[in-house]
């Protein structure tokens, strides 16, 4: 991609001095940046694109010509000249951009859906709260046979009785369906990414997977674990659908056996009653006592028949549904074995129960986004923020305006919203803008200072709007009365190198806002600030403006729904003479000085920890603290103990709570025992560490550390664009180096490979006798390629 040489800017709006009220003003004189004699009067070709130029492309914009591709040809007829006229269609690259940077699709989250379900759910159980508060008691029941009209109105209808065969007719066509799909999936991730359309046919996906699971941990495959096994079958036990199947088909099998009992006792009781007839009389009675009969749903007798036949070469679906059930038995504690062994998988973390519930402060900020309020959110890194900025997106009557601070997030953004939106995205930076010509943008994403300068700059019809009265795509609409919310994602860049140009956004904007950051250390002063500016819009649009004035919401949370393991890269030589990385926990009581807990809880606060963090915390705090100093809620066993169920199964956000009491109990201990407190920090410090500014050539050696503690894949960040590039290739020199080192045959061997597979098809295709060299001479000299010969990737890297 070529970019164009960066000219003066002419906008008045680009200088950093200038207030917000002289913006709008300023802009038009600006607009005239070049003299007037420079400006042509626009008769020819040449003048024409010189016009576009210098009305449009005043700021740091890459070469239009740069973002267009082929598209074709378009014939039209010179009726003057009576000839054909052929010119070449071209279109903007930038859609084909997005389309391939967006995520895989189905994957994006639709928060619109979900509030919309979280609103009735809430709405339903307010409903039968009113309903079970006022309703009376009922009233004692009449003998006699009842009202017979009444009886015969609750018989079924024709019509009725039809849709209920048709509905069971499609669902059994459904059931079939999914059970000749999950045949053909051997193995767990193939089942992980199926999907069923029936109930019965995700209860037989998750059997099989928990199957696979179990045979793989009792013939001791590497891949295996009993996390991964106990993962599997608490998601199986927490479906309603199974639970409810499984226990008609446990009731029927006792119906069975208490039958078949009271049938030995009946012959047993006709024995004994010859000898008296009143017994006799009584047997008879209970003989003629009709057994209840368990009526099995159509989820149940499929749950019937797999547990019968299901099976496969390496044995029963019964039999490892029993062998899960009773691993989960023998574990002494399984509060301590989620905590110890299953971190990553705690809900809403579970590979299998992906179960998604808005949190009570995403409620929150939701409601206040549906009465169009302004909110400021300060929450971790993927604690959810997303959601509530796409929300907004989909929700709003007009154009959303969404700033970002950096040109790599407008990027990612964009297009995932792409996606989303079905193409009507705006993107603005410094090297390029684009916007959709087919519809109105309903989404404008960009970085502060290029939002400004194309939504502020003043123009007159350029390019295809000045030849063709069609829209440019790299022409923005300008004007802020356009924008109905205001995002701002990364607000605490207020304070960065474009913080001026987001204060007049912000400022220009008459429209709600939200503002989101993992990191705002005075988020009270800026919603107060946001409060202001809002009520001044108020008071400037409204004759009668309220006299309450608005106000800005603030939700603070500190919980993530991912764990964020700390680790430390340390060096030390090795056996052979060189330096050899290890990566070491980095434990955040190290950072917790006394003074800290006491003086600073809000820094305290922000010190996340782990799962594993929290037990290796309490193992050190039973071993240095006297047993009168613990408390019994210290105890992570007692502790869950008050939140978990029957199941045992552990949330991701009761372990914030656990790590909360885990906080105050440490301010406590280090006034109460401060020689002891400080022994356990002490004993949480990491080794000694040397700042280094080029880590490229440890790069190998902690790729190589985290591959061998099954902590791949990992992103690595570089704030230099080339320093990241530079360390990418370092890497790569690295990894080849020690690939050929240790399989110096190997890029030889996939070479050799290729050929003969290469010449096995053209023998197959019939044309192995065309190899020679004259013909392999000409057909090189007409630039002929043999497709065969590139079929194989002979640079692929070793497995290992």
């Amino acid at each position: 991609m070529s970019f164009a040489a960066k000219p003066t800017p002419a906008n008045a709006s680009n200088n950093s001095n200038n207030k917000v009220s002289s913006v709008s003003a300023a802009a038009p004189t600006a607009a005239a940046g070049a003299p007037p004699e420079t400006v042509p009067d626009g008769s020819g070709e040449a003048d024409q694109d010189l016009l576009f130029k210098l009305r449009t492309f005043d700021v740091y914009w890459v070469e239009k010509n740069a973002l267009m591709y082929r598209d074709g040809i378009a014939k039209t007829f010179d009726k003057d000249s009576r000839k054909a006229i052929v010119t070449e269609k071209r279109r903007s690259s930038v859609p084909l951009i997005l389309r391939d940077m967006a995520p895989p699709e189905g994957s994006i989250f639709d928060p619109a859906k979900k509030w919309d379900e979280e609103k009735k759910r809430s709405a339903d159980q307010a409903e039968d709260d009113a309903a079970a508060a006022a309703k009376p008691e009922p009233p004692a029941k009449k003998k006699g046979g009842g009202n017979k009209k009444g009886g015969a109105s609750s018989k079924k209808t024709t019509a009725e009785s039809i849709k209920e065969n048709n509905a069971a007719e499609k669902i059994k066509r459904d059931l079939e369906r999914d059970l000749q799909k999950l045949s053909n999936l051997k193995t767990l991730k193939a089942l992980q990414e199926a999907s069923c359309e029936t109930v019965s046919g995700k209860i037989n996906r998750m059997i099989k997977m928990l199957h696979l699971a179990v045979c793989d941990l009792r013939q001791g495959s590497v891949s295996a674990s009993e996390a991964e096994v106990l993962d599997i079958l608490w998601a199986l036990e927490e479906m309603d659908s199974f639970k409810a199947a499984d226990d008609l088909v446990s009731a029927e099998k006792a119906s069975k056996k208490d039958s078949k009992e009271d049938k030995k006792d009946s012959k047993k009781s006709k024995k004994d009653a010859k000898k008296d007839k009143k017994s006799k009389k009584d047997a008879k009675k209970e003989e003629e006592k009709p057994a209840e009969k368990v009526v099995m749903t159509a989820e149940a007798t499929t749950l019937k028949s797999l547990y019968k036949d299901g099976s496969d070469a390496r044995g029963s679906y019964k039999d490892s549904l029993k062998y899960a059930r009773k691993l989960m038995k023998s574990k002494e504690s399984l509060i301590t074995f989620q905590l110890t062994d299953m971190p990553d998988r705690l809900p809403p973390l579970s590979r299998y129960n992906r179960k998604f519930k808005l949190e009570d402060w995403q409620c929150s900020i939701l409601g206040a986004i549906d009465e169009r309020r302004s909110a400021v959110v300060c929450a971790p890194t993927s604690s959810g923020k997303t959601l509530l900025s796409t929300y907004t997106c989909k929700i709003a009557q007009g154009t959303v305006l969404f700033v970002l601070p950096s040109e790599v997030l407008v990027w990612q953004v964009a297009s995932t919203y792409y996606q989303f939106f079905k193409g009507n995205v705006t993107v603005c930076t410094d090297q390029i803008s684009f916007q959709e010509v087919t519809g109105d943008a309903q989404v404008y994403i960009g970085t502060p200072k290029a939002l400004e300068r194309a939504i502020t700059k003043a123009r007159g019809a350029a390019g295809e709007e000045l030849i063709k009265g069609e829209r440019e795509f790299m022409i923005l609409d300008g004007g802020y009365s356009q924008f109905d919310y205001l995002v701002l994602d990364e607000v605490h860049t207020l304070n960065g190198p474009e913080g001026d140009a987001l204060q007049r956004i912000i400022k220009c904007c008459n429209c709600p806002v939200l503002a989101l950051s993992a990191t705002i250390g005075n988020a009270s002063q800026l919603r107060d600030w946001f409060a202001s500016v809002r009520n001044e819009h108020v008071n400037a649009t409204l004759i009668d403006a309220p006299e309450t004035p608005e106000e800005v919401v603030l939700q603070e949370y500190f919980a993530r729904f991912i764990n964020l393991q700390r680790y430390v890269v340390t060096e030390a030589e090795g056996k052979d003479g060189n330096l050899k990385q290890k990566l070491v926990k980095l434990h955040p009581v190290a950072a917790m000085t006394p003074e800290r807990l006491k003086n600073e809880p809000e820094l305290i606060s922000g010190l996340s920890m782990t799962p594993s963090d929290m037990m290796d915390l309490w193992k050190r705090m039973r071993s240095i603290f006297p047993s009168t100093a613990l408390e019994d809620l210290d105890d992570p066993d007692k502790f869950f103990a008050q939140f978990v169920d029957d199941s045992m199964r552990v949330t991701l956000l009761q372990t914030k709570e656990y790590e909360n009491h885990l906080k105050k109990r440490l301010t406590a201990l280090s006034q109460s025992h401060p020689d002891l407190y400080d022994r356990l920090r002490k004993a949480q410090l990491p080794p000694p560490l040397e700042a280094k500014a080029d880590v490229s050539d440890m790069l190998y050696g902690v790729v190589n550390q985290l591959k061998q503690s099954e902590l791949l894949p990992a992103v690595a960040f570089q704030l230099s664009t080339y320093g990241a590039f530079d360390m990418f290739k370092t890497l790569l020199e690295r990894l080849e180096s020690e690939q050929m080192a240790e399989f110096p045959e190997y890029r030889k061997d996939l070479i050799k490979k290729a050929k003969e597979k290469a010449q096995m098809r053209k023998v197959a295709a019939g044309r192995a006798s065309r190899e020679n060299a004259a013909e392999a001479e000409e057909e090189a000299k007409e630039g002929f390629v043999d497709d065969s010969l590139i079929q194989e990737d002979t640079t692929k890297p070793h497995d290992r």
